[in-house]
């Protein structure tokens, strides 16, 4: 191996281990704020996601930190409690993807009761934060299902695609 290829090796090495870290770093803030997400302030959101970063979920676009701020104020105004149970992600130097367990419960959904959701998260990273996150989870399971009416159809659906 000729010395221009040794150093060209441990540069991209080093460069390499320095994304890693900083990937590490931001997939931590992200389980460790998920985990606790009805304590956590939404003013916490700005040490997670880019000015301009994108969350995309089934029940909509956020584009920019002050729509994905007002999109957490509303949802956990409305939740009795909610957060995260998160699986270890898989990542390349950009990009992280996790499942997860949502574990809530809203006044006037299933009466009040504990619910899980399952769901994935797939995550890209620029530096230090989150450009983008494109949430996975059956709306249906989370919110349909369980009211009276619309939840008999969502059911009754299920159960003939099953068959």
């Amino acid at each position: 191996m000729c010395k221009f290829e040794l150093c060209s090796s441990v540069t991209l090495f080093n460069a390499l281990v320095r994304v890693m870290s900083t990937l590490s770093r931001v997939i931590d803030r992200f389980v460790e704020y998920y985990a606790r997400l009805d304590s956590q302030p939404v003013s916490a959101l700005s040490a997670l996601y880019h000015p301009d970063a994108l969350l995309i979920d089934p029940f909509g676009e956020h584009l920019g930190l002050p729509a994905i701020e007002r999109y957490f104020s509303h949802l956990l105004a409305s939740v009795n409690h909610c957060h995260f149970s998160i699986d270890s992600p898989l990542h390349d130097d950009a990009r992280f993807a996790t499942s997860w367990t949502m574990h809530w419960s809203h006044p006037r959904i299933a009466g009040g009761k504990h619910l899980t959701l399952p769901g994935c998260s797939v995550v890209d990273v620029r530096g230090e934060k989150i450009v983008r996150q494109r949430d996975y989870y059956d709306a249906g399971e989370m919110i349909y299902q369980h009211l009276p009416l619309l939840g008999w159809a969502v059911r009754g659906v299920k159960r003939s695609v099953r068959a």
